[in-house]
């Protein structure tokens, strides 16, 4: 095996704290395997022997993702296997949150067997019980909910109450990473309240901070329903094993014999009191390795992630840090564009916390010669810049246009086209829709996604209430919009047909006929002709199939019902997968409400189906999504992290994306609330508790300084996407762009401009 000079200084660690700074597409997943086959093999070799895992002693590697548990596994086991050791001794592979769980069920039962684990909430059953919180909240308190509000219209509530849960869910993640109980902040202000106002006893129902009040009553709430279902969410799991690690040495001590070694991958994502577990667990003179990339830290904003906390380690005194500079992934063009704009950022950028915070000076560099990962030859490579007069009217249907060209003229590539934000991915699928691209939309909560939850939700419908032809003309519908072949029939013929399938007089001879006779007997006379009558059967056919599913249990009978749906016609592995996801929900939901039936399940389901609720499903890299070849894969900037195509379509970088001063107009400021309510909560917590300390850059509002986040996030967003592409990337912005009917002008976002200077220096 020939390693890059840059692997091969990495395994030379045995001990200590060591901290790696890796750029996209380095291998760092594959080096950190290595390294961890390296320190098992080492437990094998009694002259030098590190770990003993006939002692019980394993390397214990962290990572956030089910998927890269998988991959860990499979990568160690092969090298294992290399060097003829066992492959399945002397290491494990966790994720956080099951670390976390290990560490609670250990403290209740010793280093033995754990009698029970405790009940731990999942995103979807979370998301669950935070809506059902505020909602609470919101009925106990509608005039002080209502005041936030300057003009009381059903578009400006609806924005609120979503404002609202998404405000609630940062600041409750913000209260658990710093471990505040919501009684203790309540109390603060109350005495911040008295002080103020000269009271002499505080009033818990009191305090000058409107906001804060309310996020606070919402996180009471919150915790109420979770205490009242004995469970626990993930930051709570994280919480408590950090305590008991904290309050207990000698578990501490315990654990630390077990896992003499800790392998910690994605450190760039780490939250504050994941790295106070971390470091409790392998103590100030431990073993601990850290890989990540500061560069691609993309959730600062909306959680409590921040690269600032990698950063601070990667710069300690006692921490080796070593950089994983190499990447066969881009032709030596692209990546040089991702180069010259972190330059650019740090050197030039005209707000000076953005310059100082958003990159670490680390440039991506080709592999050397004779590498087994060589970069793809300029050659073959091109950046492409383009501005267009109109997003809606003209860069979109033209990208999507583009693509598809792009697919048919090079079938082996695989191609992606990024978009800023779902909704602008919406938008571009209808226009993919309209060519008969071939594409996987890998949107969250998007049109296809909803067509997966129409179906499922029309076919539980009819398991639910049988005799409901309503139902039964929705089920038929939603399968000929799959392009299923139950339910294949001209468009144009379609309505007559629905008509037909609604008014069949004893539904049950269509789903339980004695023989296939009564099928056409159940139509209406005289209405339905001999094609129409065969169609009808053939998708009776199928729902009679479906019936001898209806006794599973509500996810057992989903994923049956995923097969039957989403492995024929025009369906996708994208659509199987979200179906897989949907069941995993129902499950949930059936746990949390036990007396919950099949019609209240459906009936949940259809607002799925419609669009007034959103699922938080997996991004696609989650559950190993693989482009295919000749296949246009649709996502978002945040979801194509761990993704790569041949060739990438960022559209839509203009200043309203990508800010480039802090006079520019920013999402999630609200002139109805007077600034960001997500930012401006976040910092009133942390100066309330923190008496006076705040979070925020100095001389910066909350505001301002949440501004400058988002400004730095944005532009390492970009970054990700420039290092998607291997071979081709396309650039594009509009001049105007069209908003709740508006027209609106677009300023073009500085960066862009960077980059067409380097892309022209280039060809010069």
């Amino acid at each position: 095996m020939i390693l890059r000079p840059a692997q091969q200084a990495i395994l030379q660690y045995q001990h200590g704290r060591m901290a790696v700074s890796a750029v996209p597409g380095s291998g760092k997943t594959f080096t950190l395997a290595l390294l961890a086959a390296q320190l098992v093999a080492a437990g094998y070799n009694t002259d030098n022997q590190t770990l003993d895992p006939d002692n019980d002693q394993h390397v214990m590697i962290v990572t956030y993702l089910n998927a890269s548990v998988d991959t860990f596994k499979a990568r160690i086991r092969k090298r294992l296997e290399e060097m003829d050791l066992p492959p399945d001794l002397g290491y494990e592979v966790r994720t956080l949150h099951s670390l976390a769980l290990e560490i609670v069920r250990l403290s209740e039962s010793g280093l033995g067997a754990a009698n029970h684990d405790p009940a731990v909430l999942d995103q979807t059953q979370s998301s669950h019980f935070l809506a059902a919180a505020v909602d609470g909240w919101i009925e106990a308190n509608p005039h002080l909910w209502h005041a936030f509000l300057s003009n009381d219209s059903p578009r400006e509530r609806a924005l609120w109450r979503k404002i609202s849960e998404d405000t609630a869910h940062s600041f409750i993640r913000s209260a658990k990473n710093n471990r505040y109980q919501p009684y203790e902040i309540l109390t603060q202000l109350a005495e911040q309240a008295a002080q103020e106002n000269g009271y002499e006893q505080p009033d818990l129902s009191l305090s000058n901070s409107p906001l804060l009040h309310m996020m606070t009553g919402i996180y009471g709430r919150y915790q109420s329903i979770l205490t009242h279902q004995g469970a626990l969410d993930f930051d709570d799991l994280i919480w408590l094993a950090t305590d008991l690690l904290e309050a207990r040495p000698e578990l501490a001590l315990e654990l630390r014999l077990r896992w003499p070694y800790v392998l910690e991958d994605e450190a760039q994502d780490s939250v504050p009191l994941q790295e106070i577990l971390l470091s409790s667990l392998t103590g100030s003179s431990g073993n601990w390795v850290r890989v990540g990339d500061p560069n691609q830290a993309i959730t600062s904003t909306f959680t409590a992630a921040h690269p600032r906390f990698f950063n601070a380690f990667l710069d300690l005194e006692d921490v080796l840090s070593l950089p994983l500079p190499n990447s066969g992934r881009c032709a030596p063009l692209i990546m040089g564009a991702a180069n010259a704009m972190l330059d650019w950022v740090i050197d030039k950028h005209p707000v000076t916390e953005v310059r100082h915070h958003t990159f670490r000076r680390q440039h991506i560099l080709p592999t050397p010669p004779g590498d087994a990962q060589p970069n793809p030859e300029d050659s073959e490579a091109d950046i492409r810049i383009k501005v267009y007069r109109h997003r809606e009217d003209e860069e979109l249907p033209a990208v999507a246009h583009m693509a598809v060209q792009y697919a048919k003229t090079n079938p082996h590539h695989t191609l992606a086209i990024l978009v800023p934000t779902h909704q602008l991915g919406h938008q571009v699928s209808d226009y993919l829709d309209d060519l008969d691209a071939p594409y996987d939309s890998l949107l969250r909560g998007g049109t296809r996604e909803r067509e997966v939850a129409t179906a499922m939700h029309a076919i539980l419908s009819v398991l639910a209430d049988p005799l409901d032809t309503k139902a039964l003309a929705a089920a038929h519908a939603s399968l000929h919009e799959l392009g299923h072949p139950a339910a294949l029939a001209p468009d144009e013929e379609l309505s007559h047909l629905h008509t037909i399938i609604r008014s069949v007089h004893k539904p049950e001879s269509l789903l339980f006929p004695w023989d296939s006779s009564d099928i056409a007997k159940a139509l209406p006379a005289d209405i339905a002709n001999a094609d129409e009558v065969q169609r009808i059967e053939r998708f009776a056919t199928f729902m009679q199939q479906i019936f001898s599913l209806r006794m599973l249990p509500v996810d057992d009978l989903a994923l049956a019902l995923g097969d039957e749906l989403f492995t024929q016609g025009t369906s996708s592995e994208a659509d199987l997968a979200v179906s897989y996801q949907l069941a995993n929900v129902l499950r949930n939901w059936r746990e949390m409400q036990p007396e919950w039936r099949l019609p209240d399940l459906a009936a949940e389901l259809a607002n799925v189906a419609s669009g007034r609720r959103k699922l938080p499903l997996a991004r696609p890299s989650d559950y190993g999504f693989e482009p295919g070849p000749g296949r246009i894969s649709l996502s978002t900037q945040h979801s194509a992290k761990g993704l790569e195509w041949d060739a990438v379509f960022l559209l839509g970088i203009d200043g309203f994306w990508i800010p480039g001063t802090l006079d520019a107009p920013f999402r999630g400021a609200y002139e109805f609330l007077g600034g960001d309510p997500m930012a401006e909560v976040t910092a009133q917590l942390s100066y309330l508790m923190m008496q006076g300390n705040t979070r925020i850059y100095p001389g910066r509002s909350a505001t301002e300084s949440a501004h400058i986040e988002v400004m730095s996030e944005r532009l390492r967003l970009l970054y990700v996407g420039i290092t998607r592409a291997r071979r081709f990337l396309h650039l594009s912005r509009s001049r105007t762009t069209r908003q709740y009917s508006k027209e609106r002008d677009a300023e073009p976002a500085t960066v862009l401009g960077v980059l067409y200077q380097y892309l022209k220096n280039q060809r010069a």
